[in-house]
């Protein structure tokens, strides 16, 4: 049965960051009336960026009301999810303690990593952490599509970081 979550991505210059060779653009996450998410992470990879429609995706836009859909899996070898105008991604969650780091398909380790106690528990619904036991891993499809409807701010509202 897919979970729906609709989040705001708004760009947050501060929040910017480089590990390695990878650079992560900065957002502040929050619910469509503009409330806060609690939530760890707030930058994303080229990749997050690219299946959230995000980055270069926000075409002179400051910020992006996101439909995420999750559609757990029973196993890597399940037909990938198509639904016409989403982006669709394969992922596996998988459950330490009281963390759940996202995966790539080939296994590699996501900076994607929710906490029980510390993140919003609609987030850890949505993405099935706390259906899971420790050491359990979920297979699940992600599909992303920007939402339309909501008016967004130009980028030039935003100041540039110095």
């Amino acid at each position: 049965m897919p979970r729906t979550l609709n989040l705001l991505f708004r760009r947050d210059p501060s929040r910017d960051r480089q590990r390695d060779k990878i650079r992560y653009e900065g957002y502040q996450i929050l619910w469509p009336d503009g409330r806060t998410v609690a939530l760890g992470m707030n930058a994303f990879c080229q990749h997050g960026q690219r299946l959230l429609s995000l980055g270069r995706h926000l075409a002179g836009y400051s910020e992006r009301l996101v439909e995420l859909v999750c559609f757990p899996l029973q196993g890597l070898e399940d037909d990938l999810t198509r639904i016409p105008g989403h982006r669709v991604r394969r992922f596996f969650l998988e459950r330490h303690g009281r963390f759940g780091r996202v995966h790539f398909l080939d296994g590699t380790p996501t900076d994607s990593v929710f906490e029980i106690g510390r993140d919003e528990p609609r987030v850890l619904h949505w993405i099935g952490l706390t259906m899971l036991r420790d050491g359990e891993r979920q297979w699940f499809d992600l599909a992303a599509r920007a939402v339309d409807a909501l008016p967004m701010q130009k980028k030039a509202v935003l100041q540039p970081v110095s």
